[in-house]
């Protein structure tokens, strides 16, 4: 999410990355450290957030909105 909304600031679910330069450097500088910081701290520094699983639940909202009118009334049971 950080990447299309704060670098390429586009839609999440409508955006490509292929060929950024911006977005290539940004990855860059986080994996180059490889495995000499905990990996939370270094999200935490290059996009100023903690991690979390927000974003991926933001993504998905539309769908799972979708998913829950589509089974409105079902009954739910395994």
């Amino acid at each position: 999410m950080h990447i299309a909304k704060k670098i390429l600031r586009q839609d999440p679910r409508n955006c490509s990355v292929a060929g950024n330069q911006e977005v290539g450097a940004f990855l860059h500088n986080i994996m180059k450290l490889g495995a000499t910081r905990d990996w939370r701290t270094v999200i935490r520094e290059a996009t100023g957030e903690e991690f979390s699983g927000r974003p991926m639940l933001e993504y998905f909202e539309p769908l799972l909105k979708y998913l829950k009118e589509q089974n409105r009334g079902r009954e739910v049971g395994w």
